[in-house]
């Protein structure tokens, strides 16, 4: 987590971000990191968080389709969802991320930040107008700290970016202000720069779509699985005690020394090669005779078992996944209504990161378009974003090609609507597929049944 309150001080600006918010971006972080608080050598992380933040990407994530009217934003486009398969999970866990493009050698780039590693700074309407990124560097004994002021001016219509530097001897610290040059890698960067006539924000915002309930007055978003800290808990917790169960299980012999070959050299008795751990040995005092006895208890897995199973459950509640993602299928599967209504819960909670995720790539194709025009000297067409994600979350693809060759095989449905719904193609480009009259005895079986 970044200093804050350091930065904003340093900078003279008000900071958004309650000590509340900053701790639970914390306990976020380090869910995700397997470093929550509860963790010891004993109970050890069963990776819920990065397993939630991870299957709500893929579900968000797996039909994406995303162009535009520019072939050279459809590029640079296609690189951020590039970098998104590889960093939205980070910004499900942490409530958000920046989404901050740069022009550099002709080309669009984009710095992808969960939301505990930039801090927002002005809100207007409840849509962030002000962000300060963080870079530090290394350099000997020093550390130096870059701060990227972004801002926007709503009524004089710029967007101005500023950048103060500092040197600190002490790690975590800003320290000194220092100049931009006693870096080699910031030696080209402008302390100032305003652009103009700039109608958004040069940079996106994604949040996560819930209400914060963690400091209901700040605009951050909240985790994907902040609701379910204390489940995730839990399920370590119970982990931890199946673990116990089987090692406290595991079948041992107490035997006394006495049955055993003494080494001459080290003075200890010769077990069985490979199965040293079987045997625990006890000194034979007095009048005592030689024992052997196997300790070999019946373990209770079945209900630690269905214990962790109710806990996983209520998780996949918590984070809106279908029953099944997380817990056993063969305990939840019960009735189709059942599936159906976590399935509806899963689709719903997907389509809300969906919007979300499309309102922020619509800005970002904006501010992408604002840079390569912009130092290209070239004013282009306002290009259009045009993003689906498709309804494979809620639809099984092979029930429904099936239900729908049923159809056509009855005579009540196009067979060209059945192959561009299939491979995703126009009706006109479907029907071109379909065999002609001459090569329509061989292929009569696709959509004629067996008869």
């Amino acid at each position: 987590m970044i200093d804050v309150n350091g930065i904003t001080d340093a900078l003279g600006i008000p900071c958004m971000i309650s000590d509340k918010m900053c701790d639970a971006m914390d306990e976020w972080e380090n869910a995700y990191t397997d470093k929550s608080s509860w963790l010891t050598k004993r109970v050890r992380s069963m990776r819920l968080p990065a397993t939630i933040a991870r299957e709500l990407k893929r579900l968000t994530l797996t039909e994406i389709s995303v162009s535009t009217t520019d072939d050279q934003l459809n590029k640079f486009m296609s690189a951020v969802i590039g970098l998104l398969r590889r960093e939205l999970d980070h910004g499900l866990a942490t409530g958000g991320m920046l989404l901050k493009p740069y022009y550099v050698q002709n080309s669009i780039s984009v710095d992808i930040s969960p939301q505990n590693h930039y801090l927002p700074v002005n809100f207007t309407d409840n849509s962030c107008d002000a962000v300060i990124c963080p870079e530090v560097l290394v350099l000997g004994k020093n550390f130096y700290t870059r701060l990227e002021y972004h801002y926007y001016d709503r009524e004089k219509r710029t967007h101005t970016i500023e950048n103060h530097c500092y040197r600190s001897g002490v790690p975590d610290t800003l320290g000194t202000v220092c100049g931009l040059s006693e870096v080699s890698a910031w030696s080209d960067i402008l302390p100032k720069k305003v652009f103009e006539n700039v109608d958004k924000p040069l940079f996106a915002i994604f949040r996560m779509p819930d209400s914060n309930h963690i400091d209901p007055l700040s605009p951050l978003g909240v985790s994907a699985y902040a609701d379910a800290m204390d489940f995730i808990r839990d399920a370590d917790e119970q982990w931890e005690r199946i673990l116990w169960e089987l090692i406290s299980s595991e079948r041992a012999i107490d035997a006394s020394e006495d049955l055993f070959r003494f080494n001459p050299y080290t003075q200890k008795p010769v077990l069985p090669e490979g199965r040293e751990r079987m045997f625990r040995l006890h000194e034979i005092t007095g009048g005592d005779k030689p024992f052997f006895n196997t300790f070999s208890p019946e373990i209770r897995d079945a209900s630690q078992f269905n214990a962790l199973n109710q806990i996983l459950r209520r998780i996949e509640n918590a984070v809106g996944l279908s029953y099944g993602t997380l817990s056993e299928v063969s305990e939840v599967e019960k009735t189709a209504e059942e599936i159906r209504s976590s399935k509806q819960r899963s689709f719903a909670r997907i389509c809300d990161i969906q919007q979300s995720l499309q309102e922020s790539l619509s800005n970002l194709l904006y501010a992408m378009q604002y840079y390569r025009d912009y130092y290209t000297g070239k004013a282009n067409p306002a290009a259009e974003l045009n993003c689906t994600f498709g309804d494979g979350v809620l639809e099984d693809i092979e029930k429904e090609f099936q239900r729908r060759l049923l159809l056509v095989q009855a005579g009540y449905y196009d067979p060209a609507l059945l192959l561009s719904w299939y491979f995703g193609c126009s009706v006109e480009e479907a029907r071109t597929m379909i065999p002609d009259n001459s090569m329509k005895s061989n292929a009569a079986k696709l959509f004629d049944g067996d008869s």
